[in-house]
């Protein structure tokens, strides 16, 4: 045995016999935790953290009318309902003369985050014409940045906010009701400490219950980032320096922070990283730029990469002075390749005081910034002790009035479902579905909003993707009104035929709603009328790639409180045909107890529960189960990990000192590969962890030629 073995038996025996002392384990919950820094990470052994950079894609806009201009800038971006909008600061300058144009504030929108469009408003005259796209001028145009405002306290009126600079300094507060029309809230700057002349930026937060505001300032002539927040948008604490740890100062010109959709306790940020002294000799002002990624988990201390996350490149004009700016703002839209799943646009600025001015989309996986990875050789990666948990939002109980009105309470028979909070029902036997389906569900009481009544969906673009599904309303009619989505196809009702049936309404009849599925052809009714049709002959089988039908919201990694449906449903229908019009006028007259179904039909009228699950009327052996009726639903795993041909990855559950727990062992755990953004973990072909619910463990992960980006427990 020679000397280096003899020191590492030593070594081992003394760690053996000495006490350790277990550090507090980590409470993830059921959350999704993308590995963008050490916060998981007890160990790696042959793997590195990698930064992963976006993809270009094509050119969303050009600058380029009279009123824009090769300095537009300060571009923000943000999905809103069913639209993607985005603003933008006009300008232009002449190289002649070095003279700049005057500055408005400009809007574009876009159905998929892909290609934009400038509608003419009729708000701002230009050369005496208001058909521009224009939507303010005066006070706050050279760095106006706007966000739709998520506080649940929100007023109707105050519905979209903006930070901008004052005429003396300081930022200055705006609110609109609509996105479009804005009212500047007084020209007394509401944060006064700082340097204003780039984007400055604020938001609501939602984990932490208030609004933060991230802004330029000069520390020892360096360019850096100040943050503060406000309980009301107007009264903020003082302004403080982020910090950066050991990590060089650099000049950060903007800082483009958003709290991550999918995982909103990350802040995520992506500076434009000023070089001041490199010169390219294009412009009169040298300085160059590229963007830079960094993640904070309390908005105070940051992890920053030097590397960058986007690089000029081969275009000349991205080498020129103020350009390669991210904008503020990321979105979910389609993925490029056909078949793959929604990705995130980013998008950067080029051609800045050379021209064209434009702005050019990038594309990076969900999730996709940071990876645990390992090459050609095997790795491990262990992480530090947590605890996890499955979803306490999901409640739905059975209302078992103790009187059938005809009236008030007119939904069939003696019982009906009651959402009283987010939660989703998975229907069986509903992944395939054939060329001709039938969806249809009795609901009342439900609060105005965006509802998600059918859906085989798991977030992304308004766009639906070929293998997936979502059928959504709102009583209100305030925003979509009556939407289906499938194979490709959106199909919307019109709206002149609907009305607030919503409770806030003071509506407390049942509305039958039906969306039916004829080779790609799509009919919505509702109530038994016709409101809307669409679609394109030959689509073909509806064949879902994430599962069974579910109600009441989508898959995973969707937030369940996403677009829930809320309120009373009964008579839940899925057929394997399309029904006529006559035949759905027929239902919402005579009711569902006169459908004759198949075997392979699924009605579902909660009449007869027992134990939590409810029986198929139309017979095959199928019942529903209602979560929260017995107990925690399963928990799994999940991962968001890409491998090659030949790479794997697998994962064993250890207890807190590091020792495998029976049944998770890497030995027993299915092999992992390919490319999924959420794929249960399996050992013995199971996935179910309820034992483990509330118990510190630690996950061992070896992986081989892959890529882990993400894990949730859910």
């Amino acid at each position: 045995m020679n000397f280096q073995v003899l020191k590492r038996c030593a070594l081992l025996t003394l760690l053996w016999s000495t006490p350790v002392a277990l550090a507090d384990p980590l409470d993830i919950g059921s959350r999704l935790e993308p590995l963008v820094d050490d916060y998981l990470i007890e160990s790696l052994e042959g793997l590195e953290q990698r930064l992963h950079q976006p993809t270009p894609q094509n050119i969303a806009i050009t600058f380029d009318a009279p009123w824009e201009g090769n300095t537009s800038c300060y571009v923000t971006v943000f999905e809103d309902d069913d639209r993607f909008r985005m603003y933008f600061r006009g300008a232009g300058y002449n190289p002649e003369d070095g003279s700049y144009t005057p500055e408005y504030v400009c809007y574009a929108e876009s159905p998929d985050g892909i290609t934009w469009t400038k509608p003419e408003l009729g708000i701002i005259e230009f050369e005496g014409s208001t058909a521009n796209n224009i939507i303010w001028e005066g006070i706050g145009v050279h760095n106006f940045a706007p966000f739709k405002d998520t506080n649940p306290d929100c007023k109707p009126e105050a519905q979209y906010k903006a930070l901008a600079s004052g005429k003396k300094g300081g930022l200055v507060a705006f609110t609109s009701p609509d996105a479009i029309h804005w009212k500047l809230v007084s020209e007394t700057p509401v944060i006064t400490k700082g340097a204003f002349d780039s984007q400055n930026l604020a938001f609501y937060d939602n984990v932490r219950g208030r609004y933060v505001d991230f802004h330029r300032g000069f520390k020892d002539g360096v360019r850096h980032i100040m943050t503060c927040t406000s309980e009301d948008f107007i009264t903020w604490t003082e302004p403080e320096w982020v910090d950066f740890g050991d990590t060089p100062d650099e000049h950060l010109y903007t800082n483009a922070t958003v709290a991550y959709p999918r995982a909103p306790h990350i802040f995520m940020a992506f500076p434009k990283r000023f070089v001041p002294g490199r010169d390219t000799r294009v412009h009169p002002i040298p300085g160059v730029s590229d963007g830079v990624f960094m993640t904070s988990r309390d908005g105070n201390h940051w992890n920053r990469w030097r590397e960058a996350f986007i690089r000029p490149g081969a275009q000349d004009s991205r080498w020129v002075n103020r350009n390669t700016m991210t904008a503020w703002g990321m979105l979910f839209t389609e993925g490029t390749l056909s078949g793959t799943p929604d990705e995130i646009s980013l998008y950067s600025t080029e051609g800045y005081y050379v021209g064209p001015c434009h702005l050019r989309r990038h594309t990076i996986r969900q999730d996709g910034f940071v990876s645990i990875h390992a090459g050609g050789e095997i790795g491990e990666f262990v992480t530090k002790p947590l605890v996890f948990s499955d979803d306490p939002t999901a409640t739905i109980t059975i209302d078992r009035p103790k009187t059938v009105s005809l009236t008030n309470a007119a939904i069939d028979g003696k019982q009906a479902l009651r959402f009283d909070r987010a939660s989703i029902l998975s229907l069986p036997g509903t992944q395939s579905l054939g060329k001709q389906a039938t969806f249809a569900a009795v609901v009342r009481d439900v609060p105005k909003g965006h509802r998600r009544l059918f859906s085989a969906y798991n977030g992304g673009s308004v766009k639906s993707t070929q293998g997936e599904m979502w059928f959504d309303f709102d009583p209100s009619i305030s925003k979509i009104g009556m939407r289906f989505g499938a194979a490709g196809e959106l199909v919307e009702a019109d709206k002149r035929l609907l009305t607030d049936w919503s409770k806030a309404a003071g509506n407390t009849d049942p509305h039958l709603l039906v969306a039916t599925w004829n080779d790609g052809v799509v009919h919505l009714y509702l109530d038994g009328k016709p409101v809307g049709q669409g679609g394109t002959a030959g689509r073909g089988a509806l064949e879902f790639i994430h599962g069974e039908v579910l109600v009441g919201e989508d898959y995973a990694p969707t937030n369940r409180a996403n677009e829930p449906f809320l309120g009373t449903m009964d008579n839940i229908l899925v057929l394997r045909r399309a029904l006529s019009a006559e035949a759905v006028a027929t239902l919402a007259a005579d009711g569902m107890d006169a459908l004759e179904g198949t075997a392979d039909d699924l009605l579902f009228d909660f009449e007869q529960v027992d134990g939590g699950r409810v029986a198929n009327r139309f017979g095959g052996g199928a019942t529903l189960h209602l979560p929260g009726n017995e107990g925690p639903s399963d928990t799994a795993l999940s991962i968001n990990y890409a491998t090659s041909a030949a790479g794997s990855i697998r994962c064993e559950i250890q207890d807190e000192k590091g020792v495998p727990i029976p049944g998770y062992t890497l030995a027993e755990c299915n092999e992992i590969f390919g490319d999924d953004i959420s794929r249960p973990v399996t050992w013995n072909s199971k996935a179910e962890l309820n034992t483990l619910v509330g118990k510190t463990v630690k996950l061992r992960f070896v992986l081989f030629d892959a890529d882990l980006y993400a894990l949730r427990f859910q």
